[in-house]
């Protein structure tokens, strides 16, 4: 089974679900921008609790939430060592060339939270938002740029299925992996040097696998006459409503809050 959950859509009756997707994707935007400018501890506890709310509103399971963030653990423990081990400033312990300052720990601590909180917020977007919402929204958030040659259509589509991929590309990995232990494979070493060759096997199946879906959906598409050129109408066109309003000034009334306590 893939435990794969970024990219995945839940379908849901909460508030948050019945939002119009250009209300969540610039939402998304903004949260983004709260968690750059946030760099104190009160000011990511006050994430913390919106994004708590955030969740609660949208009746998804915090488990699944927080399983959206595993892919992205190697990475926030590797920044994390080396900002703790360069950074300068108080040193608390050191040894060698390297050091722990009080200052790295914080930084790290800081852009720890930043990035899991960042990708917690964007998995609710995909979480609550079909794909072809997602896509509907794109495109008309970035319909302006259609007057300067911008093929929106078209970046639209390639967002869209880059979010969609996301799960099958790790179920084809989790099937390539099975594969190649059934024929006597190993996976697991502690060395470095094994461990690089371990992802060979499974790298250059991956590989042809994927250029062997691009050609397939790119078949699809042309079967389908898919034209961007042709302006295409919408089976449920995209309406703002009250509640889209009360999110709007919700967001900006905490972002507001956050500038404040910053400053």
């Amino acid at each position: 089974m893939n435990n794969t959950v970024i990219g995945q859509f839940i379908p849901g009756k909460s508030v948050i679900h019945g939002l119009d997707p250009r209300t969540k994707i610039m939402t998304t935007g903004l949260w983004i921008i709260i968690l750059i400018l946030t760099h104190s501890w009160i000011g990511f506890l006050l994430d913390a609790i919106f994004l708590a709310a955030v969740i609660i509103v949208s009746r998804i399971s915090p488990i699944i939430v927080l399983r959206s963030i595993k892919p992205i653990l190697p990475i926030v423990i590797f920044t994390s060592f080396f900002n703790v081990i360069y950074t300068s400033g108080d040193v608390l312990w050191s040894a060698w060339i390297f050091k722990i300052t009080q200052q790295g720990i914080e930084i790290s601590a800081f852009l720890s939270l930043r990035i899991i909180f960042m990708v917690m917020g964007s998995s609710i977007l995909t979480f609550t938002t079909s794909l072809t919402d997602i896509t509907s929204g794109i495109e008309s958030l970035l319909s302006p740029l259609e007057r300067f040659g911008v093929r929106v259509t078209d970046f639209a589509m390639m967002v869209t299925l880059a979010i969609r991929f996301i799960p099958t590309l790790s179920e084809e990995i989790q099937k390539i992996k099975d594969a190649q232990k059934a024929r006597g494979a190993f996976f697991g070493s502690n060395k470095i040097t094994k461990k690089i060759k371990e992802v060979f096997p499974i790298l250059v199946p991956l590989i042809y696998s994927s250029f062997r879906r691009a050609f397939d959906l790119t078949n699809a598409i042309e079967c389908r006459c898919y034209n961007q050129k042709i302006k295409r109408t919408k089976l449920n066109p995209l309406i703002y409503k009250k509640k889209d309003l009360v999110c709007g000034v919700i967001s900006s009334l905490f972002a507001l809050i956050i500038l404040i306590i910053q400053h």
